[in-house]
This record gives C-alpha cells, structure tokens and sequence, in this order.
C-alpha cells in the first residue's frame, strides 16, 4: 500500500464529508475517490 495515496484518499473523504454538511454538490469529489480506490487496487494486483 502506498501510504500517500491512501492518505490523500483520506483527504478527499474529509472534503467530501465537509461539502455533504454544507449541502454542496458532491458528484466530482465522489469520482475522484472512486478513481483513487481503482489506482490503489489496481497496484495491489
């Protein structure tokens, strides 16, 4: 595991959490993650 991608993993759930509280839209943030997710399981195959 590379512990700067899942500590910017980390930094965008924040963010994301952050806007979900002030009713902000989301839809980018989300891909974002998803797209981090992907690259972190696709280098632990």
């Amino acid at each position: 595991m590379d512990v700067e991608r899942d500590r910017e993993i980390i930094r965008l759930w924040n963010e994301l959490r952050r806007l979900q509280r002030e009713g902000r839209p989301t839809a980018v943030l989300i891909r974002r993650i998803e797209q981090a997710l992907a690259a972190r399981e696709q280098e632990a195959a």
